[in-house]
């Protein structure tokens, strides 16, 4: 059985696309296109090794540049997440697409080894000190 998605492939990334905890990606490039029936220029967001793009509205925009930084051309090579989530659109709450930073990767602890404790100096006072060690 075909799926409505499979039967009408989109070059964009929608929220029923990505699963519930999210997708990583990395940035291959930051375009402007015409985009939709009215052809309206926006923004889109190439990813690397992937078909699909995503479509940027200034939410999205600024979400992205908090942590790939403000300006857009440093952004290629930087990772970002896509997670599905929920927005109030027209009075209704739609499905939508939102954007976070990627969780930094779990570091292993490293175990270390215990140092070897080092003897005290020898003192004055000290029982093993001998004032004849000190010239």
């Amino acid at each position: 059985m075909v799926t409505r998605n499979e039967a009408f492939p989109s070059r964009y990334w929608k929220a029923s696309d990505l699963p519930p905890r999210g997708k990583a990606f990395k940035v291959a490039k930051l375009q402007l296109e015409k985009v939709g029936p009215d052809q309206q220029e926006k923004y889109v967001l190439f990813f690397r090794g992937e078909d699909k793009q995503l479509v940027l509205n200034i939410t999205k925009w600024d979400a992205i540049a908090e942590f790939c930084g403000a300006d857009s051309d440093t952004w290629p090579g930087k990772d970002i997440v896509l997670y599905p989530g929920k927005t109030t659109f027209g009075g209704k709450t739609v499905d939508c697409i939102m954007v976070r930073r990627p969780n930094p990767p779990q570091s292993t602890p490293v175990a270390r080894r215990p140092q070897p404790e080092e003897p005290p100096p020898d003192e004055d006072g000290d029982p093993g000190f001998q004032a004849e060690d000190a010239a």
